[in-house]
């Protein structure tokens, strides 16, 4: 069950250029902020899109003041990609999933809107999204890595950011 991840179509019409156009005024959540930071890298739709999503607020919302801090060398390689497989192998559902990759990390929302961003994410059917986080886990994380190194450059190139 090996499925590739797809890119977002680039907007072909009138109604897409609208759609397009709005999308270059300030993004309304957080991971579209951070998405926007890696300029060049498509954005991923559906259930690939949904775990993208999930582990990118997984991400940011890790407390390297625990464990974790010790062991940043692994990680991206190891500690990342294992956790989350593992808790989408042992999850029935996203909201168990959630659960468990939030403590395995120590991870959680930081603000309002990582919240409702989650609580919007977690709505999502679980069975595709899992099946997603289960055969392609390292690609999404390779992707989310991609991501915060786009981030921490917008941060150091024009100061303090959101």
């Amino acid at each position: 069950m090996n499925r590739a991840l797809h890119p977002v179509p680039a907007p072909d019409d009138a109604g897409d250029q609208a759609v397009a156009a709005s999308a270059t005024a300030e993004p309304a959540r957080p991971t579209d902020r951070w998405l926007a930071a890696a300029d060049g890298l498509p954005a991923l739709v559906g259930a690939a899109g949904t775990a993208e999503r999930l582990l990118l607020l997984t991400h940011y919302g890790v407390d390297w003041d625990s464990w974790l801090g010790a062991r940043r060398i692994d990680y991206w390689d190891v500690i990342f990609p294992e956790r989350a497989l593992q808790a989408a192998i042992r999850a029935a559902n996203l909201r168990r999933w959630w659960q468990d990759v939030g403590t395995q990390l120590m991870s959680r929302p930081r603000n309002a809107a990582e919240r409702r961003e989650v609580a919007e994410l977690l709505q999502a059917q679980s069975r595709p999204v899992l099946d997603v986080l289960r055969w392609e886990v390292e690609p999404l994380v390779l992707r989310v890595r991609i991501i915060a190194d786009a981030v921490r450059a917008a941060r150091v190139n024009s100061g303090p950011a959101r």
